[in-house]
């Protein structure tokens, strides 16, 4: 599965302020921290759910993984959820999870019904 990331990025005022926030290299740390959750929430077909528990476990990532959600959440890239964070417009630019189940299934069923016994 591919994760999506829109060229805009780079120049978004979104990304510049967490990068604000977050201090010497800001920009870097909030970019590759959004690209780490989007590929986190893609490969487990979260639709944009990243759940506190899970935003803690990318400490091998980054040393404060809570401090850096949360300057991505007031800037606007994630957005608060009851079980930790959502990702921004995520349904916008990521097909849910719903529709990658029903493709993958739909893919073994063809090809399991193109086999010959």
């Amino acid at each position: 599965m591919f994760s999506r990331l829109e060229d805009e990025l780079l120049d978004h005022p979104k990304l510049a302020a967490a990068g604000r926030e977050l201090g010497r290299n800001g920009r870097c740390l909030a970019l590759g921290f959004y690209t780490y959750a989007l590929m986190w929430c893609n490969r487990h077909l979260s639709d944009g759910l990243l759940p506190v528990e899970i935003v803690e476990t990318f400490s091998g990532f980054v040393v404060d993984p809570l401090r850096v959600a949360e300057a991505l959440q007031r800037a606007g890239l994630f957005d608060k959820h009851d079980r930790g964070y959502h990702i921004h417009d995520y349904g916008d630019y990521n097909p849910k999870a719903a529709d990658v189940k029903k493709k993958r299934q739909e893919n073994r069923d063809r090809k399991r019904n193109g086999r010959v016994n």
